[in-house]
């Protein structure tokens, strides 16, 4: 039995397969995959933190003009009051 046993180099040597499959190029292959899967990964997390800040930003300085046009509003609608009711006040005089 041991002389019918020759050594090859490979398990696989009688698997016509085995010429296509080079297992040290596919550990090569998913080694990039994980690290191109890791890179976009992380990239597409700090695109959506940024857009995050962004939109907060965005909400803020909107919630913040919104409060000062009402102040505005409000100032105005005072003043127009009081005008009104000093000129109201003028012509009930005469």
């Amino acid at each position: 039995m041991a002389d019918t046993f020759t050594n090859t180099g490979s398990d696989y040597a009688d698997d016509p397969y085995s010429l296509l499959f080079d297992e040290e190029k596919a550990k090569k292959a998913a080694a990039a995959a994980k690290i191109f899967q890791d890179v976009s990964v992380g990239s597409s997390k700090e695109k959506m933190k940024e857009q995050g800040a962004q939109e907060r930003e965005t909400i803020t300085r909107g919630a913040t003009e919104q409060r000062q046009s009402a102040e505005q509003a409000q100032e105005f609608g005072e003043k127009d009051e009081a005008r009104d009711y000093s000129q109201a006040q003028r012509a009930y005089r005469y």
